[in-house]
């Protein structure tokens, strides 16, 4: 019986752990949209983006003279700011990657623990205790769930295009071509480890 109640206590403890990794890949996935969704304003430069920057960093590092901001807005380094974005949006995109991946690596440990609980207990074969985050869920995986998934990689794929494809149209027209070889490195990083993400996250 001990042994039975170490198997359950497991269970809890590797679901409990799951689920915290599935809330913060949800909170990546949001970052990483608000990240994205900035950069590719500032790469295609719509009005008052830049500004709306210089404002955000003379906040965060306590510049209150409107000259000194009036200054920033003429000299800042948005071609740097540009670059750095590029690589906290790989970073980002590793990070979405690796989450998504422990937790369907963890939800198919979990099915095979539920597996060996009903045989510890000697459940029987139609009953449906321990089967919720294995058999029974992959049993009634609705439509809507499925789309849901589907709008966010398609969201995220179309900002992600967008972002890298202007990036290095603007590094091209640069003829800076170690920028522009260092971009596209980035970009087809940041594009393998979206496809991989998708794919984690739409497959049964």
């Amino acid at each position: 019986m001990q042994d039975n109640e170490l198997l359950v206590a497991h269970y809890h403890k590797t679901y409990d752990l799951t689920f915290s990794v599935w809330e913060s890949r949800n909170q990546s996935l949001l970052i990483l949209l608000a990240v994205v969704g900035f950069s590719t304003l500032l790469t295609f430069n719509v009005s008052e983006t830049q500004p709306l920057l210089v404002d955000i960093i003379a906040k965060l590092c306590g510049i209150t003279s409107d000259e000194r901001i009036a200054e920033l807005k003429k000299s800042f380094p948005y071609g740097i700011i540009q670059s750095i974005f590029i690589i906290v949006v790989f970073y980002l995109t590793i990070n979405l990657y690796h989450k998504t991946s422990f937790i369907r690596r963890s939800y198919k440990y979990l099915g095979g623990v539920e597996s060996d609980i009903r045989t510890a207990l000697n459940l029987p074969t139609e009953s449906v205790s321990f089967t919720r985050e294995g058999d029974f869920y992959n049993n009634h995986r609705t439509f809507s769930s499925f789309m849901t998934g589907l709008s966010y990689v398609l969201i995220l794929g179309v900002l992600l295009c967008s972002f890298l494809g202007m990036r290095l149209l603007n590094d091209w027209h640069s003829q800076d071509c170690l920028i522009l070889i260092t971009d596209g490195c980035l970009a087809l990083g940041i594009l393998y480890f979206f496809i991989v993400y998708a794919y984690l996250s739409l497959k049964k």
